[in-house]
C-alpha cells in the first residue's frame, strides 16, 4: 500500500472513530430523552388521574368502565338490530330489603297520631248508626317542621315583706333569679348562638351565607355579629374548657397528629399559617381532638404543644415529627400505600411492582383488622406472631426492587424504606394502629370548612375557629350531638358558680345524659 493510500486510510479510520463516538453520544441522549418522556408521561397520567379520576384509593373492578379508555366511545352502538348471539343480557338479582329498617329509623322520632273517621256513620241499608270495630295503621310518614324564631320575654318579680312595712322597720326586697345570657348587650340566646356555630363548623355554612338564611326566618343577623359572638364565647367560656381537654389529652399514651394550611388575613408577615391537630388514639377511653393554630410548619409547634409528653405519636412522614425528643414516632401505612397506588401505570398488570405494593399493604390492613376487637395485650402478642413476619417481608420486598431514577415507583420504594423503622414501632404496643387515618379524617373536617369560609380575618377569629371546632369534633367522638352540646355549654357556663369545669367535659355523666345523639 502506498504512503498516500495509508494516509487516506488513516483519515477514514479517524472519521469512523469520530462517527462511532457521536453515535454513542446520540444513543445516550436518546436514552436520556426517552427517560424524560417516560417521566413526563407518568406525571401527566398521575395528574389526569388526580384531576378526573376516582378520589378513593381502592382497586377498581376490572369489569368497570374506565373513563380514561381512549376506545370507550369508539365501540359500536347497540341498536337492537344485532343477532341474538351478539347481544348478551345480564340478569341482576334484586337486592334484598332489610327487615325492620324503617321501624329502626322511626323509633327515635316523636310520634303524632292522626285518626281518620267517617263523616257519617249511618248504615246505607237500614239507616241506623254503625259501631267501630277496629282501627288499623295504614302508613307512617316523616314530616319536616321548619325552624322558626321566637321572642322569649323574661319578667322578674320583686317581693317585699308587708309585715315589716307595717311596723316601720327596714323593708327587705327579694327579686327572682333570671338566668344570664351568654353575652351582654345582645338578644342572642344560647340556642341561637349554638345554631350559628353548628351551621358553620358542622354544616360548613359560612357566616355570609347564614345571613340570608336568618333573614328568611324573620330575624336578620349580620355576619360580623355572628363572628363576634363566636370570638367572645370562645374567650369567655370555651378556652378554659379546652385547656382541661388538653391536659386530659396529654395524659393519653397514644396520640395522632396532622397539619394543614390556614390563611389569616391579619398575618402580614407570611402567606399562610398552619392549623395543627392532635388527637387521642383509637382505643382511648376519652376521645379528644385539639386544633392549634401555628405560625409555621416547623417542629417548634408540636414541641411546644407536647412539651414534657412521653408516649407514642402517629404521624405521616413529615420530618418535623422526627425531631420530637422523648416521643416514639409511629409511621402511617396508608401513606406508604398511597405512594404505590399513585405509581401504578395507567394500564397496570397484576404482576406490576406498584400494584404488588398496593396488594401487600392491603393484606397487612386486612390482617390487622381481624385483631380490632381484641384486648390490647392480645393484639400485641398476635401482631408479633402474625403481623411482624408480614411487615418484614414487605420491606424485604421493597429492598429487593432495583428501581433507579425519580419515577413514581422509585419514590414509593424510597419513601417506604425511609419509614421502615417508624413503621416497625407499631409492634411495640397493642394500642397502636397501622395508619394515621384518625388524624387525617379530623384534619379533613377543617379542610372542607376552609373551602367554604376560605380564611379568618384576624388571629382572634382563627383561634375561635380552632376552639369551637375542638368542641364540635370532640363532642361527636364522644357520641354527643354537637349543637346540643354547644347549647348546653352556653346555657350553663354563664350561670356557673362553684361547679368545676370537669362537669362540662363531653364524657361527664350529666352531659352524656343531656346531649347524646
Amino acid at each position: 500500500m502506498s504512503k498516500k493510500s495509508e494516509q487516506q486510510f488513516g483519515v477514514i479510520i479517524a472519521k469512523l472513530d469520530k462517527l462511532l463516538e457521536e453515535n454513542i453520544g446520540l444513543k445516550q441522549q436518546i436514552a436520556q430523552k426517552d427517560d424524560e418522556l417516560a417521566l413526563q408521561k407518568e406525571q401527566i397520567d398521575y395528574l389526569m388521574q388526580k384531576l378526573f379520576g376516582r378520589k378513593k384509593e381502592s382497586i377498581m373492578d376490572p369489569n368497570q368502565v374506565n373513563l380514561f379508555d381512549d376506545q370507550l366511545f369508539s365501540y359500536p352502538e347497540q341498536t337492537g338490530e344485532q343477532s341474538d348471539e351478539e347481544v348478551i343480557i345480564e340478569k341482576h338479582s334484586r337486592r334484598k330489603k332489610r327487615k325492620g329498617l324503617k321501624e329502626h329509623q322511626l323509633k327515635n322520632l316523636p310520634t303524632v297520631d292522626h285518626i281518620h273517621e267517617v263523616d257519617s256513620c249511618t248504615c246505607p241499608n237500614c239507616q241506623k248508626s254503625m259501631k267501630e270495630i277496629s282501627t288499623s295503621l295504614v302508613r307512617q310518614e316523616v314530616r319536616f317542621i321548619p325552624a322558626r324564631m321566637e321572642n322569649h320575654r323574661h319578667f322578674q318579680k320583686t317581693y317585699a315583706c308587708s309585715n315589716c312595712e307595717k311596723t316601720g322597720t327596714h323593708t327587705p326586697f327579694v327579686k327572682s333569679e333570671v338566668p344570664k345570657l351568654p353575652l351582654n348587650n345582645t338578644a342572642a340566646s344560647a340556642s341561637l348562638i349554638a345554631e350559628t356555630m353548628y351551621q358553620k363548623f358542622e354544616q360548613k355554612v359560612p357566616a355570609y351565607r347564614q345571613e340570608a338564611h336568618w333573614a328568611l326566618l324573620g330575624y336578620s343577623i349580620p355576619r360580623h355579629n355572628m363572628t363576634n359572638w363566636h370570638i367572645k364565647c370562645s374567650e369567655y367560656y370555651f378556652e378554659d374548657l379546652v385547656s382541661e381537654m388538653k391536659n386530659e389529652l396529654l395524659r393519653s399514651e397514644v396520640l395522632h397528629a396532622d397539619e394543614t394550611t390556614f390563611k389569616v388575613l391579619a398575618d402580614k408577615d407570611r402567606q399562610k399559617s398552619y392549623m395543627w391537630l392532635f388527637s387521642a388514639g383509637k382505643y382511648a377511653e376519652k376521645p379528644i381532638h385539639i386544633y392549634r393554630l401555628g405560625p409555621s410548619r416547623g417542629a417548634e409547634v408540636p414541641k411546644a404543644f407536647l412539651e414534657g409528653y412521653q408516649g407514642y405519636l402517629h404521624s405521616d412522614g413529615f420530618s418535623a415529627y422526627n425531631k420530637l425528643e422523648g416521643i416514639t414516632s409511629v409511621a402511617c401505612l396508608a401513606h406508604i400505600r398511597r405512594y404505590f397506588y399513585d405509581a401504578r401505570p395507567k394500564e397496570y398488570r397484576p404482576d406490576s411492582p406498584a400494584h404488588q405494593g398496593v396488594a401487600l399493604c392491603n393484606e397487612l390492613f386486612a390482617l390487622d383488622k381481624k385483631f380490632a376487637d381484641l384486648s390490647a395485650k392480645e393484639r400485641y402478642y398476635l401482631r408479633l406472631k402474625v403481623l411482624k413476619p408480614k411487615l418484614e417481608h414487605f420491606f424485604d420486598w421493597c429492598e429487593s426492587l432495583s428501581v433507579l431514577g425519580k419515577t413514581k415507583l422509585g419514590t414509593a420504594i424510597s419513601y417506604a424504606l425511609k419509614q421502615k423503622e417508624r413503621m416497625m414501632n407499631v409492634l411495640k404496643d397493642g394500642r397502636l394502629v397501622l395508619s394515621n387515618n384518625l388524624a387525617e379524617r379530623g384534619i379533613k373536617t377543617l379542610v372542607i370548612g376552609r373551602k367554604n369560609y376560605l380564611f379568618s380575618a384576624s388571629f382572634k377569629g382563627a383561634q375561635s375557629n380552632a376552639t369551637i371546632l375542638i368542641l364540635v369534633e370532640t363532642a361527636k367522638a364522644n357520641g354527643l350531638h354537637p349543637r346540643k352540646y354547644l347549647e348546653y355549654l352556653l346555657t350553663h357556663l354563664p350561670n356557673r358558680k362553684n361547679t368545676p369545669l370537669e362537669a362540662y367535659l363531653p364524657w361527664a355523666p350529666k352531659v352524656q345524659h343531656e346531649c347524646s345523639i
